[in-house]
């Protein structure tokens, strides 16, 4: 018998039942973590203190050092929620839940932060298809729906997921294509004409849609990639009435929420 793991098993033991060893402020902190769920997804810094039975003070202390570390963040000026950095905690187990599971509550927090309707697209054939909607809190209502599909040359989401493939795979999609709607003057009308739209996809980290597809939408669209494969897997979109949003802050800082989540969700997707 090992003698030297045996005295270890049995020390740790001892320690486990001795709260000499608690760190309170841990606890505390792990404990408000805890009580975030599908039912209470927002909460107060009043509700926390009542939860932890603690001061108003104490449970700030906490609330901030979790909100300065990543696992918790402002959801409106008196509110908190879990942050995505929570979703590190259980990496392994992450990396083999679906697309949809890991998207849906980053979609919320970009939802939250642009109140516009954030929508989750794949790339079949010609088209695009939305698998994965989060309407606003505003009054706008998206009628997109689940399983809605889109001609893919036509949409910026489209575009978007079209440029990751290579020449020979667009060309093959396209071979028996003669559905070239157009929309606007930004609609590719040929093969020829998406290609060359596709070359300054390439370059682009988002791709906006001021009224180019639905005349009275905007759209700003961003790729989720795979990280085992560095290949797109879906686009992350966010869309609004046209006068929701000045067109330069559309397509600055909207643009630059909707990357930094389409970031996010990408370091999940394996």
């Amino acid at each position: 018998m090992n003698l030297s793991v045996e005295t270890d098993s049995q020390e740790s033991e001892l320690i486990k039942n001795d709260d000499r060893y608690l760190v309170p402020g841990l606890v505390r902190g792990l404990a408000i973590l805890q009580v975030f769920n599908q039912q209470t997804q927002e909460m107060t810094i009043t509700e926390i203190a009542e939860i932890l039975d603690v001061n108003r003070s104490s449970a700030f202390r906490l609330i901030y050092t979790l909100e300065s570390c990543g696992f918790l963040r402002k959801a409106s000026q008196k509110t908190y929620a879990l942050d995505s950095k929570v979703m590190e905690l259980g990496f392994n187990s992450l990396s083999k839940q679906s697309l949809l599971d890991l998207a849906t509550p980053l979609m919320k927090e970009l939802r939250d932060q642009t109140k516009l309707a954030v929508h989750l697209s794949i790339l079949e054939g010609t088209h695009i298809v939305f698998i994965n909607n989060v309407q606003s809190h505003g009054t706008f209502t998206s009628n997109i729906g689940l399983g809605t599909r889109w001609p893919a040359h036509a949409t910026v989401i489209g575009q978007m997921m079209l440029a990751d493939l290579s020449e020979n795979e667009i060309r093959d999609r396209y071979k028996n294509f003669n559905q070239w709607e157009t929309f606007s003057e930004l609609t590719p009308k040929n093969l020829k004409e998406l290609l060359q739209r596709l070359g300054f996809v390439k370059t682009q980290r988002s791709m906006v849609s001021w009224g180019h597809y639905n005349h009275d939408m905007a759209a700003c669209a961003a790729p989720i990639f795979k990280q085992s494969t560095g290949k797109m897997s879906a686009v992350l979109s966010v869309s609004c009435p046209l006068g929701t949003y000045d067109e330069h802050y559309f397509k600055n800082e909207i643009a630059d929420l909707v990357i930094q989540m389409a970031d996010k969700i990408s370091k999940f997707i394996y």
